[in-house]
C-alpha cells in the first residue's frame, strides 16, 4: 500500500528526531494535551467559571466603591480646603477691621489726651498769670506803702514840722498811687 522508501526503513532502526516513531509520539502527546486542555476548560467552565466571574465582578464593584469613596473624600477635602480658605480670609478681614478700629480708637484717645493736656496747660498758664498778677499787685502795694513811708520820712526831715505828718502821708500816698498806677498800666 504505502511505498515507503527503503532508506527510511533503514533509518527506522536508528532513532532520530524526525523518525516516524518520534512523529507518532509527538502526535499522541499533542492529542493528549489538547484533550487535557479541553477537559480542564470544561471542568473550569462548569465548576469555577461562575465563581471566577463572581470574584471578578465583586473585585470590580469593590474597586468602583473605593474609587467613588476616594472621589467623595477628595470632594470633601476640597470643600474643607475651600472652607478653610474662606475662614482664613474672613479672619484676615476681621483682623484688618480690628486693627483699623484699634488705630481709630488710639487716634481718638491720643487726640483726647492731647486736648486734655492742652486744656490743663492752659489752666496752669492762666493760674500762673493770675498768681503773677496778684504777686505783682502785692509787690506794688508793699512797695507803695514803703515808698509812702520813705517819702514821709524824707519830707519830714527836709520840711520839718511845717506840715503835719498825716498830711504828708496822704499827699505821698496819693502821688505814689498815681505814679504806680501809671507804671502798672505801662507794664501791662
Amino acid at each position: 500500500m504505502f511505498n515507503i522508501p527503503i532508506m527510511l526503513l533503514d533509518a527506522g532502526s536508528e532513532s532520530n528526531l524526525f523518525s516516524p516513531d518520534q512523529f507518532a509520539g509527538y502526535a499522541v502527546t499533542a492529542v493528549i494535551t489538547i484533550f487535557n486542555v479541553l477537559l480542564v476548560f470544561i471542568v473550569i467552565r462548569f465548576f469555577a467559571y461562575k465563581k471566577i466571574l463572581k470574584l471578578i465582578h465583586d473585585r470590580q464593584d469593590a474597586l468602583d466603591t473605593e474609587l467613588e469613596s476616594a472621589r467623595k473624600s477628595r470632594e470633601e477635602a476640597q470643600a474643607v480646603v475651600d472652607s478653610s480658605k474662606q475662614t482664613i480670609d474672613e479672619a484676615k478681614r476681621k483682623a484688618s477691621e480690628i486693627m483699623e478700629e484699634a488705630k481709630t480708637n488710639a487716634d481718638r484717645q491720643s487726640k483726647a489726651v492731647i486736648s486734655q493736656a492742652n486744656e490743663e496747660a492752659q489752666h496752669i498758664i492762666e493760674r500762673a498769670e493770675e498768681d503773677a498778677a496778684r504777686m505783682k499787685r502785692n509787690a506794688f502795694e508793699t512797695m507803695k506803702d514803703d515808698i509812702t513811708d520813705l517819702s514821709v520820712q524824707i519830707a519830714g526831715h527836709i520840711i520839718g514840722d511845717a506840715i503835719s505828718r498825716e498830711q504828708l502821708q496822704k499827699s505821698a500816698a496819693k502821688h505814689t498811687e498815681e505814679i504806680l498806677d501809671q507804671e502798672v498800666a505801662k507794664s501791662e
